[in-house]
C-alpha cells in the first residue's frame, strides 16, 4: 500500500536523457546560481575526478588500488573527493604507478584553438616521421606501419571532413547526407609487432 509520504516523493520520468550533467542543467531550465556553482565545484575538483578515471580505467575499485599503495580504503576515498590545491605531485605519481596510467604536467603560452590544431598537426608528422623509421627495423614492422598510415590517412580526413561539415554554408552537407556519416578504423593491436609498442610518455596538451 502507497504511503502519503511516497505519493508525494513519486516523480513521473520526463523521458529526456542527457549525456553530461552540463546537458541536464541546460536541459531542465536550472537556475544560474546552481550552474555556476557547479562549473566553479568542478574547475576545482578536475584533478580529483581525474584520479577517479584513472583509477576506473585500470579496472581497480578504491579498496584495491588502497592495497597497492599500502592505504586504506578511506584514505583513497577523501583523495578522490579532495580540492584540487589539496592533492600533492607525490600522490599523482602514485596512481600513476598504480594504475599505468599517465599524467602530465604542461607549462607554455595559452594557446587558442587553431594554434592548438597547429600544435597538433606538427605532432602528428613528428610521429609519423618516428614510426617512418621504425618500420625500418623488420618486414613485419613496416607492414605494421603502412596499415596504420592508411588508418591514420583515413581517420584525419574523416575528421576534416566532418568538422568541414559543421561550418555555414559551406554547401557540403547535401552531397555528404548521401554518402552516410563516416566511422573511425583502427589497426587491431595484435597485428602491431612488438618493436612498436613502446610507450613514449610524452605530454599531452589538454
Amino acid at each position: 500500500m502507497t504511503t502519503e509520504r511516497e505519493k508525494k516523493t513519486t516523480t513521473t520520468p520526463t523521458g529526456r536523457h542527457y549525456n553530461s550533467v552540463e546537458e541536464l542543467l541546460r536541459g531542465e531550465s536550472v537556475s544560474q546560481e546552481v550552474v555556476t556553482k557547479f562549473s566553479e565545484l568542478e574547475q576545482e575538483t578536475s584533478i580529483a575526478q581525474s584520479l577517479v578515471q584513472m583509477r576506473q580505467a585500470a579496472n581497480l575499485t578504491q579498496q584495491q588500488l588502497a592495497d597497492k599503495l599500502g592505504k586504506s580504503q578511506g584514505a583513497i576515498s577523501k583523495l578522490e573527493s579532495s580540492d584540487d590545491d589539496q592533492i600533492t605531485i607525490l600522490e599523482l605519481t602514485e596512481y600513476s604507478l598504480a594504475t599505468g596510467q599517465a599524467f602530465n604536467i604542461g607549462f607554455g603560452p595559452t594557446m587558442n584553438r587553431m594554434e592548438q590544431v597547429r600544435w597538433h598537426a606538427l605532432e602528428i608528422k613528428k610521429h609519423l616521421s618516428a614510426l617512418a623509421k621504425d618500420a625500418q627495423q623488420s618486414e613485419e614492422a613496416e607492414m605494421a606501419v603502412k596499415a596504420f598510415f592508411g588508418e591514420a590517412f583515413f581517420n584525419l580526413l574523416t575528421i576534416l571532413t566532418k568538422c568541414h561539415m559543421e561550418l555555414p554554408n559551406t554547401g557540403v552537407k547535401a552531397r555528404f547526407k548521401r554518402v552516410g556519416s563516416p566511422s573511425f578504423v583502427t589497426v587491431p593491436r595484435s597485428n602491431i609487432p612488438s618493436e612498436l609498442s613502446r610507450k613514449t610518455h610524452e605530454p599531452v596538451p589538454a
